[in-house]
């Protein structure tokens, strides 16, 4: 097999970032793409693999007719159609071979699905007795997780071309679960109820599902992604507000602090180099934070290009490059209060941007 130099040279890049890992952050800046909408309405995304594609759901302000999207770096952004008989699609998740998952409706009901440039979207089915079900994530090999639901309530599920769907069950004394990500180990982060309330978990094909608890104080906790160490990142919930966390097998549980004066702070991913990004709630605004354990938590609109006049409120997904996918609005002042769910804000078109590093 011939490997060419380029090749060569992005699996050059590709080692010296992952050995370099959270070091490089307190340098970093980044670069900002707008990466634009379908027929010219608004935009969220959910997840940017290493290809730096990007998927999520674009359609008008406050949910009204929304459609999944693709979007390549050299080939824009794509709708992902529907399933037959319905029209609305949410894209959830991409894989490095570009394979997407998410959810669609049907005329009877909302179903997970899988989409390839080459077979548009697949209805992966549901449980057995279940009617609906919606798909939250896809590894490389493949594998799908979300979680079924019909009459006896949600149950989280891992699916394979080769095993189709299988139901992952609960914690001890609950009666409902969710699988929310599934790294390239078919280890998969997510919650369920529980004896002890609603809990983020982490499964194993030989372990089964693991209670990973909540932080000090805590009452409930979920799961929203995983890395390829099995580091799980999400938010940990009780009377003093909602608490990101990064957990693993060999630290258990730790607090990824807000930024000041928050008391409303999520992780929603997690990369390879143990970088984080979620949002971050401040006196103006839910603002995109990332963060490592050597630099701490930085707000993003501090690392991008002055007077760019973005302000950029929750940041979704980071691949192993570190670039990141975000959301926020365009045209704004990033030192003045800006909510996109606060109905004074209403008329905001929600804009996607991807951010590049550079050191």
């Amino acid at each position: 097999m011939t490997i060419t130099s380029s090749r060569i040279r992005f699996m050059a890049v590709l080692i010296c970032l992952l050995v370099a890992g959270v070091d490089q952050l307190a340098a970093t800046s980044y670069t900002v793409r707008d990466i634009g909408s379908l027929r010219g309405g608004s935009a969220v995304a959910r997840q940017i693999n290493l290809n730096g594609a990007v998927v999520g759901v674009s359609g008008f302000p406050h949910g009204f007719k929304n459609h999944a999207f693709f979007w390549g770096p050299q080939t824009g952004i794509r709708d992902l159609g529907f399933l037959p008989s319905g029209n609305y699609s949410a894209a959830f998740a991409v894989n490095r071979s570009n394979q997407v998952v998410g959810e669609a409706n049907t005329a009877t009901a909302v179903r997970a699905f899988l989409w390839t440039a080459s077979s548009g979207l697949k209805d992966l089915g549901a449980l057995p007795a279940d009617n609906a079900s919606r798909a939250f994530g896809i590894n490389d090999a493949g594998q799908v997780v979300g979680y079924s639901s019909g009459p006896n309530g949600e149950h989280a599920f891992l699916w394979s071309s080769s095993t189709g769907m299988q139901n992952l069950g609960t914690l001890p004394g609950g009666n409902s679960s969710e699988a929310q990500a599934i790294n390239n180990s078919g280890q998969v982060a997510g919650f369920s109820t529980s004896s002890s309330g609603p809990h983020a978990f982490f499964w194993t094909s030989t372990s089964g599902m693991q209670d990973i608890g909540v932080l000090p104080g805590d009452k409930q906790s979920r799961a929203q992604s995983i890395n390829s160490s099995g580091q799980v990142v999400g938010w940990s919930a009780g009377s003093g507000g909602t608490r990101a966390f990064l957990w693993s097998n060999n630290t258990g549980m730790q607090d990824i602090s807000g930024l000041p004066g928050s008391t409303f702070t999520i992780a929603f991913a997690i990369n390879s180099s143990s970088q984080v990004v979620g949002i971050s709630n401040t006196s103006l605004g839910g603002r995109a934070f990332v963060w490592s354990g050597s630099t701490g938590i930085k707000d993003l609109n501090t690392m991008i290009p002055i007077n760019s006049r973005l302000v950029l409120t929750s940041a979704l997904g980071i691949n192993d490059l570190g670039q990141i996918v975000a959301i926020g609005t365009v045209n704004a002042d990033s030192g003045h209060f800006v909510d996109l769910d606060d109905p004074h804000h209403a008329a905001l078109h929600i804009h996607v941007f991807v951010l590049t590093p550079s050191h």
